[in-house]
């Protein structure tokens, strides 16, 4: 997948494959997997919306809902074993971003801030890999969201549930103007990507980030509420909550149905992120 041309890097529409610090060998088949596990699961949640929006079944689902839909399919076990090794290594994939700084994002504070942001990212989907390893085994998958209770029962909890909220939104800003800048096709080996491949991981990105953008944007503002009002039967709100925010608005099902295009679009970024992204191994050719 990493190869490139006899003639090197190309450009394309402005773009090009930028220059990556290295990475150790064993990081990139975990990164690629991790990608693509990511996708199933993003795609299985716009998938679901869209059948709810359309009439034809379907639910409002968030991560750990997608991850039991795909237990239920036949061979369901199998797939979420397979799912779960895909999550465990888009952990170890978040994990090394930020440790060796395989972004090039530097240690100003603008750099700090995202190589802690690749943390934090890295551990929610490890929770999210022990669940759907918990299912796939059989051992129920028990467990549900966070709860926002003990924050909310003194006031230092809600003000930090307050700035928690405030930051979800930025990252809903930020991924916003990750969608217009497109940055992320600078992280694809274009030219291993012929001109259709390309257009594709283009528009599916765009769309796919803006969507999510939306959703983030409405987490947010349900954890400023509760941390406002001090009240939120002690649920911290996860991406169905914002499904559900959604569908429940004047035209709902034509604006569900949107969104759940949005996400399957997500859930095809992050899968072309793992078939076409270049990973800058140590020690390979180029």
């Amino acid at each position: 997948m990493s190869a490139t041309t006899p003639s090197g890097p190309i450009t394309w529409h402005g773009f090009r494959t930028r220059s990556l610090p290295e990475v150790p060998g064993w990081i990139e088949p975990l990164g690629r997997a991790g990608y693509i596990a990511k996708g199933v699961v993003y795609g299985i949640i716009g998938f679901l919306a869209f059948q709810l929006a359309i009439g034809a079944g379907g639910e409002i689902a968030g991560a750990r809902e997608a991850i039991r839909e795909i237990g239920q399919q036949p061979f369901g076990r199998i797939l979420l074993g397979l799912v779960a090794i895909g999550l465990f290594g888009y952990t170890a994939w978040r994990l090394v971003q930020a440790i060796k700084d395989t972004e090039g994002e530097g240690t100003d504070a603008k750099g700090v801030i995202k190589r802690i942001g690749y943390t934090i990212s890295g551990l929610a989907y490890l929770t999210l890999a022990f669940f759907a390893a918990s299912i796939a085994i059989g051992s129920g998958g028990g467990g549900g969201q966070g709860q926002a209770g003990p924050l909310l029962d003194t006031m230092w909890g809600r003000v930090l549930l307050g700035i928690a909220g405030g930051i979800t939104i930025g990252v809903a800003i930020a991924f916003v103007y990750k969608a217009i800048k497109a940055k992320f096709m600078e992280k694809y080996d274009l030219a291993a990507m012929d001109e259709n491949k390309r257009k594709l991981a283009l528009y599916v990105g765009r769309i796919g980030l803006s969507t999510r953008a939306v959703a983030f944007a409405i987490i947010g503002g349900f954890i400023i509420m509760s941390a406002v009002r001090g009240t939120g039967d002690g649920d911290i709100a996860g991406i169905s909550d914002a499904l559900a925010a959604i569908a429940s608005q004047p035209y709902g099902k034509i604006l569900i149905g949107i969104t759940g295009l949005g996400l399957i679009c997500f859930g095809i970024h992050q899968i072309m992120m793992g078939l076409y992204r270049r990973f800058n191994v140590a020690g390979a050719n180029h």
